[in-house]
């Protein structure tokens, strides 16, 4: 049997929502990926509920990457997502550092719907940038991809020169990158789709647009790529499979209605995720 591919998953986790680690680590595992874990932050339920618990575990990071280190552990993947604060990418370059062959893959969450996060100050994004310097692939949304450019986030449709120019300005700046995927990019023309650049090729893939928002369909999106390329498939096929899936558990929550914060139902479809699935990339 070949050997299950592991991830090293350092992001926060959220008790209540649908979102980074809550989302994260059953998709994986439903991929056949072995998800491994790290919390940067605990919450009691996400940022779009008032007022959570939060504390940071920078701390714990620092003891299990060496505990890990002692027991010779090195990972197929190092997968970050939400960093607390500026003293955490040094800990994710540290993971990197110590497992030299994983496929390392940065989700620089940051912003989204043309501003950032109140919390991610100019220096933290900065320090986000570094790490994406540092990375085989990325995975911003269309805001987090402009503030990596240093171009005005606000900014909303993208023509189809703006598209390749702007991809090939991620490469050129990032030049360690292997790939590139921009999620929620709105076409000139009014489509909305993902960017994909891989091995000099730019593709938009576009997606249908539902009327209602969830919180944790950009993290469910990333788990999903990651899980697929861990498996085997390409940058394209993988962006196709995770965003139909995203697409399918927007749908289907949109459907029943209820309280939004609470992310997307997606536990019902994990049996779709399995590679078994894949020959039908429309989910």
């Amino acid at each position: 049997m070949p050997q299950q591919p592991t991830v090293l998953c350092i992001q926060d986790l959220s008790c209540v929502g649908r979102c980074s680690l809550a989302v994260v680590l059953p998709a994986l595992a439903a991929m056949g990926v072995q998800p491994c874990p790290l919390p940067t932050a605990l919450l009691s339920a996400h940022m779009a509920f008032e007022s959570p618990a939060v504390t940071d575990e920078s701390d714990f990071i620092a003891r299990a990457l060496s505990h890990y280190d002692s027991l010779g552990l090195r990972f197929s993947c190092v997968y970050s997502g939400y960093l607390a604060d500026a003293g955490q990418i040094g800990l994710v370059q540290r993971a990197f550092r110590q497992s030299p062959d994983a496929l390392k893959l940065v989700d620089p969450v940051m912003a989204d719907h043309g501003r950032p996060y109140a919390s991610m100050t100019p220096p933290l994004r900065e320090t986000i940038a570094q790490l994406c310097r540092q990375a085989d692939i990325i995975v911003p949304n269309a805001t987090e991809a402009l503030l990596l450019l240093g171009e005005d986030p606000a900014e909303h449709a993208w023509s189809e020169g703006e598209m390749h120019r702007r991809m090939a300005a991620l490469m050129q700046q990032y030049p360690l990158l292997r790939a590139a995927v921009v999620t929620g990019v709105q076409h000139a023309d009014g489509r909305f789709g993902n960017l994909c650049c891989h091995e000099g090729q730019i593709r938009f893939l576009p997606y249908c647009v539902v009327p209602q928002s969830y919180p944790g369909t950009g993290d469910l999106f990333a788990a999903v790529f990651t899980g697929a390329l861990l498996q085997g498939q390409n940058v394209e096929n993988a962006c196709r499979i995770s965003a139909d899936f995203v697409a399918l558990a927007v749908r289907e929550t949109a459907e029943t209605g209820g309280d939004t914060r609470f992310g997307v139902r997606f536990e019902p479809l994990l049996g779709r995720l399995a590679p078994a699935f894949w020959d039908n990339i429309n989910l």
